[in-house]
């Protein structure tokens, strides 16, 4: 393969996978050096042939690991595979998808690889057709066992999955098939005693999640046809739009503070409820607002939609100081109680929504409240410790703010802290003051 067309393919296929992740220069290389080879800093080397004499660096915020070391290993070995034969052009592109998925099964288990790719396979099938007029969800765990020698071979995922009676047997939220290493159902798994809320998994996912432990691994498809891969209780992959992300929770989580270390609870409840949301596919937009922005913030909301008396106090601090004649005319007049605000017809969002979140903060909230928050129209607005200052917020956008009301809004509150937009077709997008050029820079994109 050559260099520019090399180059190509990392850009557009593996580093998607890796979320920012980003070529940071190359280096000489000879023979004697791996394909794939863990650099400085947490960085990775990558060529695509020993014989190269370049390798080129790829680096992120958080070092990769081990597993993500072997995928990329994996699709390198798959694509040198496939161009030691001649393949027409044209079906280059087909061939790379199918790669990735392929490395992707291999990353993850060696002994149920081709299961996974079967399961992988028949439930993109599934993605593409309806039942009765609807879309199905299907779920399954595989684990590391085998079917016995007597096994029916009418129990093979191969001879069932395309029936159209397999779509009922599971919902992916609530039941699950168990399916042994090669292939055969095994059992029928049912609901969940006891669930941790607090896993790296979309909400609906959560029971598939918890049964994802050692060796078995998850997957389902959702009535969204977006295909997801449980490990070790986390959401791994995810197939979305025909494209293959890898999830590193833990590295957006970092992400979103002024300062690392600072308030874990408050980010990660931010990140899984902004999850939730994409893969519910309501849409929203969040900020984590930084604690020396806490009163800045305060000049793009209305006072009709702050959910606590220092917000509003605040609020009505900075329309004195904005006013021209403030010092003649309002010198003396006094803050309306926040209290008697309230009761204002304007105020029945805010007063609702003050009655049911009951002071606690976002983090202290039920995961599926947190949710149904940040589904309404609107910005949701959390402090840096977790104080919801305003939620379905309309937000007064900066003058020059370009794209949809969801994006400006993201882009506008970046000032402030790290702001999350979310579409409704379920993507999501960071965003993070660039002080240096003075505006809005992605922080991450899922």
């Amino acid at each position: 393969m050559k260099k520019t067309q090399f180059l190509n393919f990392l850009q557009n296929d593996i580093l998607p996978l890796f979320t920012g992740s980003e070529i940071i220069g190359e280096e000489p290389s000879s023979s004697r050096d791996n394909c794939v080879a863990q650099g400085d800093a947490g960085s990775i080397k990558i060529k695509f042939s020993r014989n190269d004499t370049y390798r080129i660096i790829v680096k992120r915020a958080q070092p990769f690991k081990n597993f993500e070391v072997h995928l990329i290993k994996s699709i390198i070995d798959e694509m040198n595979k496939i161009y030691s034969i001649k393949v027409v052009e044209e079906y280059k592109l087909g061939i790379e998808n199918m790669i990735i998925e392929k490395a992707i099964c291999k990353s993850l288990t060696n002994t149920a690889s081709k299961t996974l790719g079967l399961l992988l396979n028949e439930m993109t099938y599934w993605s593409q057709r309806t039942y009765e007029g609807r879309r199905m969800s299907f779920g399954c765990i595989v684990t590391r066992k085998k079917a016995g020698t007597k096994t029916n071979p009418n129990l093979h995922i191969s001879k069932f999955i395309e029936k159209d009676f397999s779509a009922l047997l599971t919902d992916g939220k609530n039941s699950f098939m168990e399916i042994s290493c090669d292939g055969y159902v095994t059992d029928y798994i049912c609901m969940v005693k006891q669930i941790d809320y607090d896993l790296y998994a979309p909400y609906n996912q959560l029971k598939l999640a918890t049964h994802s432990t050692g060796s078995k691994i998850g997957i389902c498809l959702t009535e969204e046809g977006d295909l997801l891969i449980f490990k070790d209780k986390s959401l791994l992959f995810a197939k979305r739009g025909g494209n293959w992300v890898c999830y590193s929770h833990e590295e957006i989580v970092d992400k979103l503070s002024e300062r690392a270390g600072e308030y874990e609870d408050v980010r990660k409840a931010i990140y899984l409820s902004a999850l939730d949301t994409s893969f519910n596919r309501t849409g929203g937009c969040i900020v984590h607002v930084n604690n020396s922005e806490s009163i800045n913030v305060l000049k793009h909301i209305d006072d009709a939609d702050v959910l606590n008396k220092d917000s509003f106090d605040s609020i009505q601090q900075i329309k004195k100081d904005q006013s021209f004649f403030s010092y003649f005319e309002k010198e003396n007049e006094e803050t309306p109680a926040y209290e008697n605000f309230l009761m204002e017809n304007k105020c029945i969002k805010s007063a609702t929504i003050r009655q049911l979140i009951k002071g606690r903060k976002f983090q202290e909230l039920d995961r599926k409240f947190r949710q149904d928050l940040i589904a309404m129209d609107g910005a949701t607005v959390i402090g840096y410790d977790g104080t919801i200052i305003a939620v379905g917020a309309i937000i007064k956008i900066e003058a020059g703010s370009s794209g949809g009301g969801r994006l400006a809004a993201a882009k506008t509150l970046s000032n402030y802290g790290v702001s999350i937009k979310i579409s409704n077709d379920g993507s999501m997008q960071g965003f993070k003051m660039d002080r240096n050029k003075l505006r809005a820079k992605t922080i991450f994109i899922l």
